[in-house]
């Protein structure tokens, strides 16, 4: 399990009625199998499955946040890959608002014909954790495949008298108080990144845009943010942004990233970052999810999508996980983020 932070349950689940948003996050394995790895045996008889089902119509995607982030962007570049696989169009459909629930929502409502599916993370499922949201978000949905598994990263602006983690656990206990930190989802894994490692001494402020938070890091009006990379590698090559840490248990390959000081080098257990994932509406045909994972399975390995993971900076974690192995991470998280934010 990871750190618990048991003194900070109530900060978070206080700021859990806040407007949430952003892409989310897990504490999913970072080196599960993929579903390739399977014996011979195994995988002739997915395909034998796959092979029951034709696909007739387009196949729509919901997409619970906006367009231009990080799961947005990773989702069309999934659909892309998904088309040459399975034959007929992959439409996204953007269904953004309280944190991603409004998406779930909706895309729980649609029929179980095979033909409607999710992009989700573990942020709506943390919403209604926390309490912020009525909606049974953990029963409506389930887990069919994991496409990506991003990290989190501590940015600053180039200015500010630290530049690691280290250097910034000191200068906390120096200036106590003196340092925030945005997040897009103040009641999701960045936020809750932001209270394991620094033990609450940090404050996390929510942003409802991007752009916002990293023009605020750059011109000084807030200290950090925690973001993944893509959202900060051009300003971080410009030199208006230094990374002072990475949320990992192991340290970046990302070129020039290498020496970032990860939460494991000041022996600290948080390692909470984005992972991104299709789900399925209970009661969609066998055929149809065994068909769809194993297109999904192809089209993750493409080397389209494969070239996009690594201009995101998304190659850096176990990418692909089938569907026994993403349910099983599913349930772990959702057992393991109640234990720690759960408010009932």
């Amino acid at each position: 399990m990871k750190k618990s932070f048991l003194g900070t349950v109530a900060i978070l689940a206080a700021m859990s009625m806040a407007v949430l948003t952003g892409c989310g996050s897990s504490t999913a394995p970072e080196t599960k199998a993929a579903g390739g790895d399977a014996k011979t045996e195994t995988a002739a008889a997915g395909d034998a499955a796959a092979s029951d089902w034709t696909w007739e119509r387009n196949i729509e995607i919901v997409c619970p946040w906006g367009t231009g982030g990080g799961a947005d962007t990773t989702l069309r570049a999934f659909a892309t890959a998904l088309e040459s696989e399975i034959g007929v169009k992959v439409v996204v459909n953007n269904k953004s608002g309280a944190g991603g629930v409004t998406g779930v929502q909706f895309a729980a409502s649609q029929p179980a014909d095979g033909y409607t599916y999710l992009l989700c993370t573990q942020s709506p499922m943390l919403a209604q954790i926390t309490g912020a949201t009525d909606f049974d978000v953990y029963g409506s949905i389930k887990p069919l495949c994991q496409l990506v598994h991003d990290v989190n990263v501590f940015v600053a602006g180039k200015d500010e008298p630290y530049n690691n983690m280290e250097e910034l656990k000191e200068y906390l206990k120096a200036n106590p108080g003196s340092v925030k930190c945005g997040v897009m989802t103040i009641t999701g894994l960045d936020a809750a990144c932001v209270q394991g490692a620094f033990d609450g001494e940090v404050e996390a402020v929510a942003y409802t845009e991007g752009s916002q938070l990293n023009a605020d890091i750059v011109g000084g009006h807030i200290n950090l943010g925690c973001e993944g990379p893509a959202e900060v590698s051009a300003m971080v090559e410009s030199g208006d942004m230094k990374v002072i840490g990475a949320c990992t248990d192991q340290h970046l390959t990302l070129p020039g990233w290498e020496n970032v000081q990860t939460t494991a080098d000041i022996n600290n257990e948080t390692t909470y970052g984005p992972a991104r994932g299709i789900f399925y509406i209970p009661g969609t045909p066998d055929a149809a999810l065994k068909a769809f994972e194993a297109a999904a399975e192809k089209a993750v390995a493409s080397d389209s999508f494969q070239e996009f993971c690594k201009q995101q900076g998304l190659d850096q974690r176990q990418g692909w996980l089938n569907t026994a192995d993403y349910t099983a991470a599913w349930d772990a998280d959702y057992a393991d983020l109640t234990a720690l934010f759960g408010t009932k």
